[in-house]
């Protein structure tokens, strides 16, 4: 897993949000998909992955979401096939301006199928979207 396949991945990863396009997103994910977020835990199956998948794009699309932005900080190589990654994320209206911005941090694993995300720890996104008064899954 190289920086520029891991930079690849998450490019066509904000692609996807910006298309709103929840088939390719949850084909970028292996399951069962973990997330750790404000001390809880919880483990999606895909179906449940695809569920949570809709209800976050028009979360966004609520928000006025036309593109999103996801920069690479940091790859920290944790086994051979197994990687941390914290990104930058931004998305952006319409008219380009900003709407939020967080840091992201991931799991991802090289699989036969290419790479996929099977972790994420969401805390800075959730404390973004409640400092910015929409709270997200409120």
């Amino acid at each position: 897993m190289t920086a520029a396949q891991v930079d690849a991945f998450f490019q066509g990863y904000a692609d996807a949000f910006s298309r709103e396009d929840v088939d390719t997103i949850c084909a970028l994910w292996d399951y069962p998909a973990f997330m750790s977020y404000e001390g809880r835990q919880a483990v999606l199956d895909r179906d449940q992955f695809r569920q949570n998948t809709f209800g976050l794009c028009a979360f966004y699309r609520a928000q006025g979401l036309v593109r999103a932005e996801k920069r690479v900080l940091e790859l920290a190589r944790l086994a051979q096939t197994t990687a941390s990654v914290r990104t930058e994320d931004r998305l952006y209206n319409a008219a380009g301006e900003l709407i939020a911005e967080w840091e992201h941090v991931y799991l991802l694993s090289a699989t036969a199928g290419g790479i996929k995300a099977v972790a994420a720890l969401p805390d800075n996104e959730l404390r973004a979207w409640r400092d910015r008064g929409t709270p997200l899954g409120g």
